[in-house]
């Protein structure tokens, strides 16, 4: 069973954004099907480097647009992003050590995360991008 489940609740009103949120939710399923297996040593290190790339990758995607449309929370957005790049690269320092010690801690950062700044942070962004053509 998925951990996150995407539902019309995370839509964000602009495809790009929610086929990319999507694809976050895929790879927070990915680590915890594998945790759910025992097999966490094996993938964690793996699937939180993967997921940290695509998030990064997303978020200037995610800032392009806000920044084409003149949103004004866009500074604001982009310090949260940078927030979490942050937290899951001292993840990744501590997996290099301890390899498995935190994937609990992990997985329920990463979760909490993100529905978090989906259903508050980003959908604060929907109307004035939608407002600007952008859907």
């Amino acid at each position: 069973m998925p951990l996150m489940t995407w539902d019309p609740s995370f839509s964000v009103q602009v495809s790009r954004c929610d086929n990319h949120h999507q694809k976050l939710f895929s790879l927070v399923n990915t680590l915890h099907q594998a945790m759910a297996q025992g097999k966490e040593a094996e993938v964690l290190q793996h699937v939180v480097h993967e997921l940290l790339e695509y998030a990064k990758y997303h978020f200037s995607a995610e800032e392009a647009l806000m920044e084409q449309a003149g949103y004004i929370g866009l500074e604001v957005h982009r310090i949260r992003h940078q927030e979490f790049v942050k937290q899951v690269e001292q993840f990744q320092k501590d997996l290099e050590v301890s390899k498995t010690g935190k994937a609990h801690e992990v997985l329920a950062f990463i979760k909490q995360w993100l529905a978090t700044h989906i259903k508050h942070t980003d959908k604060r962004y929907s109307a004035h991008l939608n407002a600007k053509g952008i859907s």
